[in-house]
């Protein structure tokens, strides 16, 4: 597919989904995103293409890439503050998070994806993108969020609606135990966040959050180390 066609019928699909001004504003970042990053990231794929099995298809969503507006918004936030752990994006798709992260310092990168043909691109990009970044390590598994084991030093932790509130759900439990096992202070960069308040009665608590034109918003919940997250879950 040429960039014109792909760039027209992401636009489309904003703007009959959502309005044109947002779609104009989203397509101008796309296409600026795309050459700062050198990635191929934009296209839209529904499941039924994506070689998607198991028994939480039914919780997945289509995939569609983070604005790269809202992706700078929340690493300017945390790099100011001089966060770069490790990172995990959940549903890291083509891996365009991922390109971003390591653009902002971060060095340990890991994207979780449960569609074989998204990680294949995934690792496409990231062929493109190690090069220029040799400090970073980037890791791409190709397994189901809920089943992904999540380390005691992994901090930073994304995700753009890529499943529904059950999967999110099992996920932070899992985070949950992580931290009974491994106290430390974390961090959920999380756009457009739909199911919030899975993250908030989890006991996380919101600090930062940006919106622009209704639509794009990103949060970023914390989980406070001086908690017990025991008695949070």
């Amino acid at each position: 597919m040429t960039s014109f066609l792909k760039y027209l019928r992401y636009w489309v699909f904003i703007g009959t989904n959502w309005n044109f001004p947002l779609a104009f504003f989203t397509i101008l970042h796309e296409i600026r995103g795309e050459k700062k990053y050198q990635v191929d990231t934009i296209r839209l794929d529904r499941l039924h293409h994506l070689q998607v099995t198991g028994d939480n298809r039914q919780h997945a969503s289509i995939y569609q890439a983070c604005n790269y507006y809202v992706l700078e918004k929340g690493f300017d936030f945390m790099t100011a503050r001089g966060i770069r752990e490790p990172l995990v994006d959940f549903g890291c798709g083509k891996g365009r998070v991922l390109a971003v992260a390591a653009r902002y310092g971060f060095t340990e990168i890991t994207g979780v994806e449960f569609s074989p043909a998204l990680c294949a691109l995934a690792e496409k990009n990231l062929d493109v993108v190690r090069p220029i970044y040799p400090g970073a390590r980037f890791t791409v598994v190709c397994e189901d969020a809920t089943r992904y084991h999540i380390g005691p030093r992994e901090r930073v932790f994304f995700f753009f609606n890529p499943f529904d509130e059950v999967v999110l759900l099992a996920v932070v439990k899992n985070l949950l135990a992580s931290l009974r096992e491994h106290p430390r202070q974390v961090y959920v960069l999380y756009a457009n966040a739909v199911h919030r308040d899975v993250l908030l009665s989890a006991g996380f608590e919101e600090l930062f959050q940006f919106r622009k034109m209704t639509y794009l918003e990103m949060t970023i919940f914390t989980m406070n180390p001086g908690e017990d997250p025991v008695d949070r879950e």
